[in-house]
């Protein structure tokens, strides 16, 4: 009976770390402004930028449709939800007035994605697996994101 218990101890200790590993991706403030924005984004941008700071990313973007150039500034946290990293902005402003609730909630549902799908991108090409995201951290200058692997 004891050894059945030995062997059930060893056993139980053994799972957890061969059960799940976890790492570490950490997203330079530098690395955020050379990214390049898919074609399909970037025809309607003259310009992006990425200001980090402590638990937030401060995103300006010059739009332009056709003769209209627009400048936009918009503050997003990133929500951690089920594993899974997703944005909302804050507020926003375009050429200095702030959007209204309607319009930022429009900017919720539609911007955010491709904040999202940038980030994801970057941390698919580097974890190759299937992933839960367990943290964010936004600091000065960097973006650090703690992932825990599936089986």
């Amino acid at each position: 009976m004891s050894l059945l218990a030995l062997l059930t101890g060893l056993f139980a200790f053994a799972m957890p770390s061969s059960a799940q590993s976890s790492a570490t991706y950490t997203i330079t403030e530098q690395e955020i402004n050379a990214y390049r924005l898919p074609s399909s984004v970037r025809r309607y941008l003259s310009s992006f930028s990425v200001d980090l700071q402590p638990d937030r990313a401060v995103v300006m973007v010059r739009v332009v449709s056709g003769r209209l150039t627009l400048n936009t500034l918009s503050i997003w946290q990133p929500v951690l939800n089920n594993g899974r990293l997703s944005w909302r902005a804050l507020s926003a402003t375009v050429e200095g007035v702030p959007l209204t609730a309607a319009q930022l909630a429009t900017l919720n549902n539609s911007a955010r994605r491709v904040i999202a799908d940038a980030v994801h991108r970057y941390i698919d090409s580097r974890a190759r697996r299937r992933y839960r995201v367990e943290s964010v951290t936004i600091t000065d200058s960097e973006m650090v994101v703690s992932v825990i692997f599936s089986r």
